[in-house]
């Protein structure tokens, strides 16, 4: 599949590469519509009452008779085949392998299935399901017999109706719905089959008369090669992948490592005379926790991003997550820690671990619990699912961190050490974008709604905290101009908070301090040029143009358009005038008697929009101006900025500060690209010719420098991944390094992107 998008001598082409899988699809039924047809098939048929094909499962005359898709029927997928067996291998599934799946077969030593099966009801008798035989076929023969433990099967999940590794349910009509992955390791049988020209299977069910016939399967694999392994730190005192130029044993760990929450953190260190492998040239990290009352910390989140978000933890981020298979490392406990009992026995607590989302709050993937027995490393193990997880599609950082009070009631220091922090992954499925698109890029400050987070905002704050109208040299005026405003987005505003009115240490509070704040006055714009003037005081969580809630709305217009300039101005304390693009002024009056003292400085002024479940969608502002105020004066040009920093004058405040992206006039000519998720696996390569010989990462035009997401590299917003190439990440003429642009270029989505030194 090619697209092809011409740009002022840039072609943007579509190509999949398929990279070395270590897991093979033979089945997953995902791609096939509703009502399915033979073409989406993926090469299954009905079996004979012998052996062989019987037509398409989706042939008229199979389907949806004997086979059919049903969604949301089995947990943790989209859509799955049904099968609808009446008694005993009445309706078998088979499938005569290609040959690139025979070779999968021989590289791998598994083969995997899930089996799933509905709840019961009020109208559903005592009954069974059950695989009752499996059947091969190749050139060393026939073979067939009910799966069991001795033959190399075995199950996980609902398994309790099981027999000796053959897959059973037992139902009723208070059943619920239950699900079992399945495994054949066919190794013992490998050496009989490999070198074959053929290979088929056979699935042969039974139920115990028909009265419940319907058995879900998904997800039919190949797998046991060795498995690729994301490397994220293993603690060396240098050459850590994701350690940039820090130097653990100059204690430079803190560079990247840091507390991100919770008072029960004492200390992060690299300990040289600890490492899981007993590697003396290594060490690991050792993390230092003080749990328990009298002042002391119930619990604490290390995160590697550094104090205050101030490092990239995982830098390129890790795109893949469809494809990842598990996180592991390797723990140990000081014997001293303190320890918590449970049903299992004694342990040292909940130790969890998961993602800093790109979007939103903390998300665990997983915990373990180290039982006091275990003096020496464990070796964790936690599986991954980005298809149930929308956060490990693209994961930026890992956190890691206990809570003593709610698992645990831990009393005392805890120390532990952590090693060999790693990810595995698959490419077993390359999904590509449905959808895609290249544009010139333009000088402004743009803002993602990009935040899974329903209410977070996309915005900047005043660095200068005298931005109140109040005993400014009127009139005062705060105004905004912004270049397009998309339909699903919920609100473009300016907020006016006075900061002694902001729950927390800091003034500005955090993302939506605006809704908790006792005091404050709004201009919100809906995108249809609906706007309102409101206020509120001594009135915390709550919004100020609802009534119901103890807003004012001073003013509320329709404009024609949500495009363009907004200026709201005070000519005196308590009274002004909201100018909309293309309109005259429309007055408006605060009417609070205490205006004075509720508005005064220090006060922040707060610039951007919220989205409300519109990720993805973003806002392009060109301006910003706050005029006549007793504090500093701002007159912000995004179309001038000279570089991607956002102004001193300013703070970013988004839910995500990398939804803030700032487009400079050094970045011209620049050119951003899209595509939709998922697109698993898939990186953006460059190449001067066609066919190319291989396809180049854009930013090793720029040495690898100009990475700060999603400038250079691909980054998530809602939906879409999201890459901005400025012309250091432009292919050059000889293919050098800042050498000059090449006069075309062409831009491959693959997942063979080669990264040369820089």
């Amino acid at each position: 599949m090619k697209t092809y998008l011409k740009i002022i001598g840039i072609m943007f082409v579509l190509c999949l590469a398929i990279a070395a899988q270590a897991q093979t699809v033979i089945g997953s039924w995902l791609s096939a519509p509703i009502p399915p047809s033979p073409a989406n098939d993926e090469g299954w048929s009905r079996g004979q009452g012998g052996f062989g094909a019987n037509g398409s499962i989706f042939a008229s005359s199979n389907s949806p008779a004997f086979f059919e898709l049903k969604s949301g029927v089995a947990a943790g997928y989209a859509q799955s085949l049904v099968i609808h067996e009446t008694g005993y291998g009445n309706v078998r599934l088979y499938i005569s392998l290609s040959a690139g799946q025979i070779a999968a077969f021989t590289n791998n030593s598994k083969f995997n299935f899930t089996l799933s099966v509905p709840p019961g009801d009020a109208g559903t008798p005592s009954g069974y399901i059950q695989q009752v035989d499996f059947q091969y076929n190749s050139a060393g023969g026939f073979h067939n017999g009910a799966p069991s433990t001795a033959l190399g099967w075995s199950e996980t999940g609902d398994t309790g109706n099981n027999s000796s590794g053959q897959p059973i349910f037992y139902y009723s009509s208070t059943s619920p719905a239950r699900q079992q992955v399945v495994t054949w390791d066919y190794s013992s049988v490998k050496s009989t089959i490999v070198g074959s020209g053929f290979l088929q299977f056979v699935f042969v069910f039974q139920t115990s008369g028909g009265e419940l016939t319907n058995i879900y399967i998904n997800n039919v694999t190949l797998s046991g090669a060795t498995v690729p392994t994301i490397i994220v730190d293993q603690f060396n005192p240098t050459n850590n992948p994701y350690a940039g130029t820090n130097v653990y044993a100059e204690g430079t760990i803190t560079n990247i490592y840091a507390n991100w929450f919770g008072s029960a953190f004492s200390n992060v260190v690299w300990d040289s005379t600890m490492d899981a492998q007993g590697n003396p040239n290594s060490g690991s990290m050792k993390v230092i926790a003080s749990f328990g009352t009298n002042g002391l910390g119930s619990q604490f989140l290390l995160m590697d991003k550094g104090p205050n978000f101030t490092y990239a933890g995982i830098n390129p981020p890790i795109t893949n997550g469809l494809g990842l298979l598990t996180f592991q490392c390797d723990v140990k406990y000081d014997p001293s820690s303190p320890t918590w009992i449970t049903g299992g026995g004694t342990n040292y607590g909940q130790l969890r671990f998961g993602v800093v989302p790109p979007y939103g709050p903390q998300d665990y993937f997983g915990n373990v619990q180290i039982s006091v027995t275990n003096t020496g490393w464990v070796h964790v193990t936690l599986p991954l699912n980005a298809g149930l997880d929308p956060n490990l599609l693209s994961i930026q950082g890992l956190i890691m961190g206990m809570d003593g009070g709610s698992f645990g009631n831990l009393q005392g220091v805890t120390k532990f050490w952590i090693d060999n922090l790693a990810f595995t992954y698959t490419n077993v499925v390359v999904v590509p974008p449905t959808v895609m698109n290249i544009a010139k890029a333009t000088p402004a400050m743009r803002l993602f709604a990009g935040s899974a987070g329903t209410y977070d905002r996309q915005e900047v704050a005043t660095a200068d905290q005298s931005q109140s109208w109040i005993g400014g040299s009127y009139p005062v005026r705060y105004s905004f101009t912004v270049k397009n405003v998309p339909t699903t987005i919920n609100q473009t505003h300016i907020f006016l908070i006075p900061a002694n009115s902001t729950p927390g240490a800091s003034p500005y509070g955090y993302n939506g301090v605006d809704y908790t704040a006792t005091n404050g006055l709004w201009l919100t714009v809906g995108p249809t040029g609906v706007a309102i003037v409101s206020w509120k005081t001594n009135t915390p969580g709550a919004n100020a143009y609802d009534p119901t809630q103890g807003g004012k709305v001073a003013l509320t217009i329709t404009n024609s358009t949500s495009v363009g300039t907004w200026t709201l101005t005070f000519n005196n304390h308590n009274s002004g005038s909201l100018t909309a693009p293309g309109a005259s002024p429309a007055p408006f009056t605060i009417n609070d008697p205490n205006i004075d003292t509720d508005f005064a400085n220090p006060l922040v002024a707060y610039f951007g929009l919220q989205g409300n479940n519109s990720p993805g969608t973003y806002e392009d502002w060109t301006a910003i101006s706050v005029q006549g105020v007793s504090g500093v004066n701002e007159n912000e040009d995004f179309t001038k900025y000279p570089d991607g920093n956002l102004s001193s004058a300013w703070m970013n405040m988004s839910g995500a500060a990398a939804d803030l992206v700032i487009i400079s006039t050094n970045d011209m000519p620049a050119y951003w690209i899209n595509w939709n998720l998922p697109a698993t696996g898939l990186n953006i390569g460059s190449s001067t010719n066609l066919p190319a010989s291989q396809w180049i990462n854009p930013a090793y035009y720029s040495d690898y420098n100009d990475v700060n997401s999603p400038r250079g590299i691909p980054s998530q917003f809602g939906p879409n991944m999201w890459i901005l190439l400025p012309p250091d990440c432009l292919p050059t003429v000889d293919g050098s390094i800042g050498g000059q642009i090449a006069p075309k270029a062409f831009f491959q989505l693959s997942t063979d992107v080669v990264n040369p030194p820089g």
